[in-house]
């Protein structure tokens, strides 16, 4: 997610399905607009015990996606589930102001001169930041013959840099406490700029495209420096590299760590299939967001592929199926990047949310697995824009080459969920009542079955 750094944050109390929960350090909060506020059939919600400085944290075994049971409402408050976007800023849209987007938007990376009025219209905002990759323009640059300490170095005391379009970043010192000092100092002037819930790090625990590595530098080496620089932030921080390795994937639990970004989330620009994340990097994926929510961290789970919205309808739907399969509302978040016209990225499959899962959430994507090969979790009910729509459930395929058969499920489903058009804004729509699922179903295909 390399981009020029838009420009950001005070940390948030806030209400999630009727409950609150609040953190600071360890803790996390799902922020939500006014429109998402629960499940009336739900028994829980956020798990927090409120209050700054609390141990509070999304996920928990209550609210809708959680382990809930009980009897299904004609409506619920929710509307949608949580989803991100870039809004305004460097990379956002500008035709799309703060209040059209707020019903349907969770988050959204602005710039700080709008925080206020994107908060005030009920959306948790993010300031963007790339701490370790700095060009001589960005914020946290300083030359390297006034504080050496601030870069990561060769074998020859020499700094690091690595090559951005026509010019290069130079790689910053984790473990450089003037670099603490600098970025705390930066968020504070941000702050002074507008509204903000949490800092996006970019380019969290990776060392890619880096050559040569810092001296003595280890992949475990580099992690921790990573984790303990995230620790040493005056403010929350959403990270991004969530899915580099299985030490990033422990950053999720770190202290100031709200939530974590996975890119290529089950459709990718690389492997192992494009656009199509399949295989390995699936199962991985689907851990993730599992983990995220026993964690009671944010798991944003943003899709790269940037295709035309309208046209890729498909992969739309294998994301969302995918997405549904380990969702848990109070922490999972959608960040599609399918492009629309009005240049919001938020389309209207997010407004089928599923409730009462008939099988709780797993440690593991593979206890979804079922005989046939397929993936399924059955919801014993399923609401769309707040409207029951009867019972639903999830089938994923996520094989690159193979069909399976549809396994035996407890429900009966005579349709499929379907989605044409673009964005929620672009006249993109959905019906519940498709054709029947087919008895097999083709490699790299999401399924959503309707009543």
């Amino acid at each position: 997610m390399e981009r020029i750094p838009s420009i950001a944050t005070a940390f948030f109390c806030i209400a999630v399905f009727a409950l609150s929960g609040c953190t600071s350090g360890g803790g996390t909060v799902a922020g939500h607009n006014s429109n998402s506020s629960g499940n009336s059939n739900g028994t829980g919600g956020t798990g927090g015990t409120g209050g700054t400085g609390g141990t509070g944290g999304t996920g928990g075994t209550g609210g809708t996606g959680g382990n809930n049971s009980g009897n299904s409402a004609s409506t619920i408050s929710q509307t949608h589930v949580l989803t991100a976007d870039f809004l305004g800023g460097y990379a956002g849209t500008h035709t799309v102001s703060a209040t059209q987007a707020a019903p349907v938007l969770s988050w959204a990376e602005i710039s700080p001169s709008t925080g206020n009025a994107d908060s005030a219209a009920g959306i948790k905002t993010m300031d963007y930041i790339d701490p370790f990759r700095q060009a001589a323009t960005d914020p946290l640059y300083i030359a390297f013959s006034v504080d050496p300490q601030m870069f990561s170095t060769d074998c020859s005391a020499a700094p690091i840099t690595i090559p951005y379009g026509t010019g290069i970043q130079y790689l910053m010192n984790p473990s450089s406490t003037d670099l603490e000092v600098k970025i705390n100092a930066w968020q504070a002037s941000e702050l002074t700029g507008g509204h903000i819930d949490a800092f996006f790090y970019d380019d969290i625990d990776t060392l890619y495209g880096v050559s040569p590595w810092p001296c003595s530098a280890t992949q475990n080496s580099w992690d921790a420096a990573n984790a303990s620089f995230i620790a040493a932030s005056n403010n929350p921080v959403v990270f991004n590299g969530y899915a580099m390795d299985s030490n990033s994937a422990q950053l999720i639990t770190g202290t100031n760590v709200v939530g974590g970004v996975v890119e290529g989330c089950y459709a990718t620009g690389s492997q192992p299939s494009p656009p199509y994340t399949t295989a390995g990097p699936w199962v991985t994926d689907e851990n993730l967001e599992l983990a995220a929510a026993a964690a009671n961290r944010l798991f944003f789970c943003y899709n790269n592929g940037a295709q035309n919205g309208s046209t890729y309808t498909s992969l739309r739907l294998y994301i969302y199926a995918s997405f549904l399969l380990t969702y848990n509302a109070a922490s999972s978040i959608l960040w599609d990047t399918f492009t629309t016209t009005s240049g919001l990225h938020v389309f209207p499959e997010t407004q089928l949310v599923p409730t009462n899962p008939l099988v709780s959430a797993p440690t593991s994507v593979s206890s979804l697995k079922s005989s046939t090969g397929l993936y399924v979790r059955e919801y014993g009910a399923c609401y769309l824009n707040g409207n029951s729509v009867g019972a639903c459930a999830v089938v994923v395929n996520s094989d690159a080459a193979t069909s399976h058969a549809m396994p035996t499920l407890s429900g009966t489903y005579a349709h499929t969920f379907t989605v044409s058009g673009a964005g929620v804004l672009d006249g993109g729509t959905t019906s519940v009542t498709g054709t029947a699922a087919p008895s097999t179903v083709p490699a790299e295909t999401g399924l959503i079955l309707m009543p």
